[in-house]
C-alpha cells in the first residue's frame, strides 16, 4: 500500500487537506495527517479543529511515497518556515518520490529551492512570491514528480492527479466516477 504524508500547520485550508485525504483513502492510499504545531491538535484557517495522526518529529520519511502540503493562511507560510517540512520536500524530490503542493503552499516549494526547477501553478496572486521555472494557469500541473494546483475548488482534481501518480489512471478514474465528478463535468459542458 502506498503511503503519503499530509502536513498540517495551523491555518491550513481544510477543503484542500480533507478532500485530498478523503480521495486518497478511497483509493486505498494510506495518508498520515502530520502536525507541525508541536501537538496533535490542529486548527484550520476557518476554525475547524482536526486531530493529526502524528507529529512531524515522530515520522520516518523513508516509510512514505509522497508528501503533500495544503494551502491556506497562515498555514502555507508556517510550512515554508518549517525546516523539517522543507527538508522533506527536498529529500522526496531528490529521491524521485511524489511532492504535491496546492494553493499558497508552493511557498514551501520556493523555500525548498524546488520551484525554480519545475513548471507549476499556485493560488492566483502568489505567482510573484513563487519563482517557478515556468508558471502555468492550468488547474493542476504535473512536472516530473511534482504536482501543483490552484486552490480549494481544484482540490478534487489535485487529489485525482496524486492518485494517478501513486496508483494509476484506472484507480483515479474509479474515484472520479465514484465521487460523481464525471457526472458533474458532463452536466456543466
Amino acid at each position: 500500500m502506498k503511503k503519503a504524508i499530509m502536513f498540517l500547520a495551523n491555518g491550513y485550508e481544510e477543503i484542500e487537506a480533507l478532500t485530498v485525504i478523503d480521495f486518497l483513502r478511497r483509493a486505498e492510499i494510506s495518508v498520515d495527517m502530520v502536525s507541525v504545531t508541536g501537538t496533535l491538535e490542529t486548527v484550520s484557517a476557518h476554525g475547524v479543529h482536526i486531530k493529526a495522526d502524528k507529529l512531524v518529529e515522530d515520522v520516518n520519511p523513508t516509510e512514505y511515497d509522497a508528501v503533500i502540503t495544503p494551502g491556506g493562511l497562515p498555514g502555507a507560510n508556517l510550512l515554508a518556515e518549517n525546516e523539517k517540512v522543507v527538508s522533506y520536500l527536498q529529500s522526496f524530490y531528490e529521491a524521485d518520490k511524489l511532492v504535491a503542493s496546492i494553493c499558497a503552499s508552493p511557498l514551501a516549494l520556493e523555500a525548498a529551492g524546488l520551484a525554480a526547477k519545475i513548471k507549476g501553478t499556485c493560488y492566483p496572486g502568489f505567482e510573484s512570491q513563487i519563482n517557478f521555472k515556468e508558471f502555468s494557469e492550468e488547474i493542476v500541473v504535473r512536472d516530473g514528480n511534482v504536482i501543483t494546483s490552484r486552490g480549494p475548488a481544484t482540490s478534487p482534481y489535485f487529489a485525482l492527479a496524486i492518485i494517478e501518480a501513486l496508483a494509476g489512471k484506472e484507480k483515479a478514474d474509479q474515484i472520479r466516477n465514484g465521487t460523481l465528478i464525471s457526472m458533474v463535468e458532463g452536466a456543466i459542458k
